[in-house]
């Protein structure tokens, strides 16, 4: 069975525009630390963006990583990974999203042992998972089942979570540890108190240390105190996306 690791991830952002290029470290910005955490996963790590001409730099900057760099549709998500996951000839895949600086490759990894194991079309984190640790992974049959309900290129489906639902898609869950869950910790990039919350937690921690102990560290230092604020304001939205979906 061969699982791919998909960075999800574009240039443009209407809450943090140019997030992606964020210089974060002295020597790292955005993009590059996904990628980074991405490879740590052990799977062959495909960066997948659109192939609208806002993207051609992040594309051409991800490729200078020593990655494969997939570019398709500019709204719909459920089609790009479609068509990454034909191209590529993949069964499976475990979603890496560009803006969770601090995405667990553990986790992902249990993600990926999951898919091989069977039992579901999708796999999910819990709940109370650690914001940006993980969120999904995907057999090739469950995003064609989603594509099928979305196919036109121009659908924006930046949030799946109705057309996991509509396609009546197996779900089951991805394992955690008690140190990946149950914390009041925000560890994804939407907001420029986020950009200052990884630019410190980065100066106490390597940027390949597993999410699990970021999280710890955050909380150790009270740095949780600079971004945990925004998380009400961050999953309203995504209810907020999720009402204006029509399937």
């Amino acid at each position: 069975m061969k699982i791919i690791a998909v960075i999800n991830a574009r240039s443009t952002s209407s809450r943090l525009p140019g997030k992606c290029f964020a210089q974060i470290t002295d020597d790292l910005q955005t993009y590059q630390i996904i990628i980074q955490r991405a490879k740590l996963t052990g799977l062959e790590v495909v960066f997948g963006t659109s192939d609208d001409a806002s993207d051609d730099r992040l594309a051409s900057l991800a490729a200078a990583e020593g990655v494969a760099v997939f570019r398709g549709a500019r709204l719909n998500k459920i089609k790009r990974w479609h068509d990454c996951l034909a191209a590529h000839d993949a069964d499976a895949m475990v979603c890496i999203d560009g803006d969770d600086l601090a995405v667990d490759f553990n986790v992902a990894k249990r993600a990926a042992d999951a898919l091989g194991g069977g039992g579901g079309d999708v796999y999910e984190v819990p709940e109370d998972v650690i914001c940006g640790l993980l969120t999904y992974a995907f057999t090739r049959q469950a995003v064609d089942k989603m594509f099928a309900l979305a196919p036109d290129p121009e659908t924006d489906t930046d949030v799946v979570s109705r057309y996991i639902e509509a396609a009546g898609l197996r779900i089951a869950e991805i394992p955690l540890n008690d140190d990946e869950r149950g914390l009041d910790v925000r560890l994804t990039l939407d907001y420029p108190e986020d950009a200052e919350f990884f630019r410190r937690v980065y100066e106490v921690m390597p940027t390949d240390a597993p999410g699990s102990e970021i999280a710890a560290k955050a909380l150790k230092l009270g740095l949780v105190d600079i971004n945990w604020h925004r998380q009400g304001e961050f999953l309203l939205n995504q209810q907020q996306f999720n009402e204006r979906v029509d399937i």
